[in-house]
């Protein structure tokens, strides 16, 4: 059984290597409640999707409303999946407050509910998929993809992959290949995420987060575009 002290320690370390709750240096920027974040007719939103059209200088509408949902997925996924992975208490995503900064950046989960136990993986994506939905419900009012979009959905299933293999590749003990089986099987989407052990990385989006459309950014190293004609180029 792993003491206290040394399952604290592997969570210190997954916030040195990803961006948590604990480790996102927003303390001086303001906090919004996750609904009301989601609401296409408040302020937030909107200029969350105008900072990612800015930021990549886009022209494909799309792609700022499709990298909300990513970015949302890969925070909500850093926060909660190294838990379940290392059997420490998930933090819970219900009462979410989220860290906002003046451009509008999604920068940061601030969890204020009590900690969940140690869910099994369907109670981890119940909550996950909680809070994940009003998200895509803001993201259609404006504009984007129908709230059960694989556009959306295949951020939070896929990044699941993405946070594992980090921590994989960082050295942290325990099977994170079959954490992330186990995790992608409670949510249904299984053919959101490919895993492959003998790959690498063993852990692959099916879906792709826009962001290669931004000018010279390349591709994510777990990009469902990996064997594109222009990634080969």
């Amino acid at each position: 059984m792993t003491s206290s002290a040394v399952l604290h320690a592997r969570v210190r370390e997954c916030d040195r290597l990803l961006p948590r709750p604990g480790s996102v240096p927003s303390s001086t920027l303001p906090t919004v409640p996750w609904r009301e974040f989601c609401d296409p007719s408040g302020p937030w939103l909107a200029r969350c999707v105008e900072e990612w059209q800015e930021r990549g200088g886009f022209r494909h509408r799309r792609a700022g409303i499709v990298l909300v949902a990513f970015r949302f997925g890969w925070l909500a996924c850093c926060a909660t999946v190294p838990e379940c992975h290392l059997g420490a208490p998930v933090p819970a995503l219900d009462d979410l407050r989220v860290a906002v900064t003046d451009e509008g950046r999604l920068a940061g989960l601030r969890p204020t509910a009590e900690p969940l136990g140690s869910p099994s993986p369907q109670q981890w994506w119940r909550q996950v998929e909680a809070a994940f939905a009003p998200l895509t419900e803001g993201l259609h009012a404006l504009g984007g993809p129908a709230p059960d979009s694989h556009e959306y959905w295949g951020n939070p299933v896929g990044l699941l992959g993405a946070v594992l293999w980090r921590l994989d590749c960082a050295g942290l003990p325990g099977d994170a290949v079959a954490t992330a089986r186990a995790l992608r099987a409670a949510t249904g989407r299984e053919h959101l995420l490919d895993i492959d052990a003998h790959r690498v990385p063993w852990a692959r989006r099916n879906t792709c987060c826009q962001w290669w459309r931004a000018n010279g950014t390349g591709y994510c190293s777990e990009c469902v575009l990996w064997n594109s004609a222009a990634r080969r180029a």
